[in-house]
């Protein structure tokens, strides 16, 4: 079979003859879930049903049963691929879900990480050391609270800080308040330290709501967010992973069900390393070895092997072992885990002082005695917030007080208000595009800026996608939106949304006079991106 799937499975049987049985059950069970002497045509038996490629003892009552599905059963999806992996056998007994190999063409579907080890080494500017990171607790804490801790941590000298997987949009503590208080509190420490600390939120909501978490934490630039894969689908994560630049940090949360039973589940190497990394893991969260939820170290050594090794052109994750571990056992993880990994210290690290600064200080000064750490400049983030989509471009029509009244002219301008130049800087090409600023540059404090823009006859905008989203409503001539490779023709009182990350441009292609509309966006919103 070719451009085949491979599933190792460990089968808990009597006898070889027994196991045999069981493989082949399974490679009915999983595809054409039909009795194994059910009467099939012969496609259906060549092309569809799994094939046993081999079956040998491994233990005493124990078998490892190959089998090779062919990939195009999965759909190129991984909804689909759960399923013809561990789909209804899971609900059996005495089969537990080892290894899985994909072949190149299958891979190719999938994008993987955003930035993997290196990209989020990038982010931080550090290398030849495994990161520090923590998390923020307790839960009832206020925003304020959560946020000097992130100061604190920062300060101290760490390398990534995250929310605590139980952190959500409480009442007690709101997620838009939480990101704001502390991505401002790992700038400040940024601004001490001259170093860079990563922030990932927490996203856990309802379908609908996560989207939204992900664009509001990029345009107040978070680099990223912890998720829970198994929590929210695993697609979702996928999703999120190609729709948005964000380093996606995975936790572990309800994953155990699979790794407690001896005979039953899915490996932590398969589950937490291979599929979290297919579906864009560019972090993994596990137990380490030691602490309250410890896996073995042949099962840390596996997914950390899974994580880093190869797999098609993905890149690779950086494995985050967490709980267990204190100062005393730092130069043990540094001999088991090697360089390319990042230790998440929680209790350990909090229960060192009260002062969290003084405790991460002394948590890196013992990482650093066994490794050479280098230090680059971090790489820029494109998702910074920025009061204005026009990029180096200062504050326009800025005065100490808010117009409370803008009087419309004839000739589409406002009083008070002086047409700007589209964009500065050159980065991006644009033709005969004026700016009108009406709300969002002179201290109203609104959430949202309105603009008016012109384009002349012949004129077009930049070519670009941003996470934040547009409001357009047409009120002059005609002029076409063009929108992730359709086109719009926009007639006065016309309403166009685009939506994130959507590549797009607005142009006046006719002769029939000036194309006028008013766009709405955040106020603080993240730089237009080349496509």
């Amino acid at each position: 079979m070719d451009n085949a799937i491979v599933v190792t499975y460990e089968l808990a049987c009597k006898d070889a003859e027994e196991a045999q049985m069981a493989a082949v059950a399974i490679a009915y069970e999983q595809t054409v879930e039909l009795p194994v002497d059910f009467p099939l045509n012969e496609e259906i038996t060549t092309r569809i049903i799994g094939v046993i490629r081999q079956v040998r003892q491994i233990g005493d009552g124990l078998y490892a049963a190959e089998i090779a599905y062919a990939a195009e059963i999965t759909g190129g999806q991984i909804p689909q691929l759960l399923n013809v992996l561990y789909g209804n056998i899971s609900i059996k007994n005495n089969i537990k879900l080892t290894g899985v190999e994909f072949p190149a063409q299958f891979l190719d579907n999938f994008k993987g990480p955003n930035y993997g080890i290196e990209g989020v080494r990038a982010l931080t500017g550090v290398y030849g050391r495994p990161l520090l990171a923590t998390a923020l607790k307790p839960m009832g804490a206020s925003p304020s609270e959560l946020a000097a801790i992130a100061y604190a941590f920062a300060a101290g000298g760490g390398d990534i800080v995250k929310d605590d997987h139980g952190l959500v949009d409480h009442s007690f503590c709101g997620f838009k308040d939480r990101v704001i208080r502390c991505i401002e509190a790992v700038e400040r420490a940024a601004d001490k330290t001259g170093r860079r600390c990563l922030y990932f939120p927490n996203v856990l909501a309802e379908v609908g709501v996560i989207e939204r978490q992900v664009e509001f934490a990029l345009s107040h630039g978070a680099p990223g967010i912890l998720i829970s894969p198994y929590i929210v689908g695993l697609d979702t994560v996928r999703s999120l992973a190609v729709r948005y630049p964000i380093a996606i940090m995975a936790h572990p949360a309800l994953t155990g069900t699979n790794f407690q039973a001896p005979r039953h589940g899915i490996t932590p190497s398969v589950l937490l390393g291979t599929l979290f990394r297919l579906a864009g893991a560019d972090i993994c969260v596990y137990p380490n070895v030691g602490g309250r939820f410890s896996f073995t170290l042949d099962e840390c050594s596996r997914l950390n092997k899974a994580l880093r090794g190869g797999l098609g052109g993905l890149r690779p994750s950086f494995p985050a072992p967490a709980g267990g571990m204190s100062l005393a056992n730092i130069a043990e993880m540094a001999a088991l885990y090697g360089p390319d990994t990042i230790y998440l210290i929680g209790g350990a690290l909090h229960g060192y002082d009260k002062d969290l600064s003084l405790g991460s200080r002394v948590f890196m000064d013992k990482i650093r005695g066994f490794f050479s750490e280098r230090v680059e400049t971090p790489a820029a983030n494109s998702n910074a917030a920025v009061s204005s989509c026009d990029i180096n471009a200062g504050s326009v029509n800025h005065v100490s007080v808010p117009k409370i009244h803008m009087a419309f002219n004839e000739d589409f301008r406002w009083d008070g208000v002086t047409p700007k130049v589209y964009k500065t800087g050159g980065q991006l090409d644009f033709k005969a595009v004026t700016r009108h600023e009406l709300i969002g540059t002179n201290e109203e404090g609104a959430d949202f800026d309105l603009r008016y823009f012109q384009i002349e006859e012949g004129g077009f905008s930049s070519l670009e996608k941003h996470v934040h989203v547009h409001v357009i409503i047409c009120v002059r001539g005609k002029g076409t939106l063009h929108c992730n490779g359709i086109a719009y023709t926009l007639r006065p009182l016309d309403v166009a949304y685009v939506p994130p990350l959507h590549v797009h441009q607005l142009s006046n292609d006719g002769k029939d006079g000036p194309f006028g509309f008013f766009c709405i966006v955040n106020h603080l919103r993240d730089k237009p991106l080349r496509p």
